[in-house]
């Protein structure tokens, strides 16, 4: 971005900051909904499985990742954020990480459903501490590819501090073309999972769980495809500089969309079936609808409670 800035003109400066604030809306919302996720199901007992467990640490990684986008909020108000190189890597290693702990987490949930789903006796004997140990070692792993690439790639000079700022020459490359290749095998796993799911018509808390996740990777894994790549598109297109400042704003917005719809989903979603006579319909929430609204619920009555007995407390002290 920061290479294209040069002649860049107000129309083009103030639509671009009018593109960038979507995605600093979109991470806004995401950062409270993620955070909202990761406290229901750490609080919610009935979230306990594995893939539940992913869900929450892949929602604490979104926040951290759209923490990230915030960083160029100044660029709304006509100011940039040009820093060292280094102190920007500093800045954005939690986002940066939360990138790979996120993409990671996508992949580790198809795996953990596919498995279930195609392998479901053998499944049921696995060890736990062993399985969890594999999917946590894929996360990790792409965390350290992350690392690498922004050791391996860091450059001493002055960057406009955002997400892939510390990635210098090639490193940017090697960073979009992680991402989709994450993310492209990820779509392939659900898919399986998806074929899997077809021969056992019986498994209705099955198809329950798996509809919001389904959507879910959709529109995240969307995200991750149309941001590097439009950007990618962006560089065999013969516009001139200012051109290419707007369309990088204009392209953030996808994979910032996808991170922060995640709340909408698991709430909004529900999954339908018919009963034998198919006369009757039964509508399947969301297992996370339910516990969002339990924990709301209890978060309410807890509140109620204090305030009772603040007052009660006061009442006394004042006889």
């Amino acid at each position: 971005i920061l290479s294209s800035m040069e002649g860049v003109d107000r129309f083009h400066w103030n639509l671009a900051r009018g593109f960038f604030a979507i995605p600093c809306a979109c991470a806004t919302f995401g950062i409270v909904g993620n955070s909202i996720i990761f406290l229901t199901t750490i609080g919610t007992r009935t979230l306990r499985n594995t893939y539940n467990i992913l869900i929450a640490i892949c929602a604490l990684a979104d926040v951290f990742h759209q923490f990230g986008t915030l960083v160029q909020v100044p660029f709304l108000f006509d100011y940039f954020l040009i820093i060292d190189s280094k102190l920007c890597g500093i800045i954005l290693i939690l986002p940066e990480m939360g990138i790979g702990v996120g993409c990671g987490c996508i992949l580790s949930i198809g795996l953990d459903r596919m498995i279930s789903v195609v392998f479901s006796t053998r499944y049921r004997k696995f060890d736990k501490h062993y399985y969890h140990g594999i999917l946590g070692s894929l996360i990790v792993s792409y965390c350290l590819f992350l690392a690498y690439l922004m050791i391996e790639y860091y450059r001493p000079r002055l960057v406009l501090c955002e997400v892939m700022a510390p990635y210098a020459d090639e490193g940017i490359m090697w960073f979009a073309s992680a991402n989709f290749l994450i993310n492209a095998t990820s779509v392939c796993i659900y898919f399986v999972m998806w074929l899997g799911l077809r021969s056992h018509a019986d498994s209705k808390g099955m198809r329950r769980i798996i509809k919001s996740l389904f959507i879910v990777v959709v529109v995240d894994v969307s995200g991750w495809v149309l941001t590097p790549g439009l950007i990618e598109l962006s560089q065999h297109v013969d516009w001139e500089p200012q051109q290419k400042f707007v369309w990088a704003y204009f392209c953030i917005i996808f994979v910032n969309l996808g991170i922060s719809a995640k709340l909408v989903i698991y709430y909004s979603t529900r999954f339908e079936n018919f009963t034998q006579t198919e006369q009757h319909r039964l509508i399947f929430s969301s297992e996370y609808r339910a516990a969002l609204k339990s924990f709301r619920f209890r978060k309410s009555s807890l509140s109620r409670t204090s305030v009772v007995e603040t007052r009660t407390i006061t009442i006394v002290s004042t006889r």
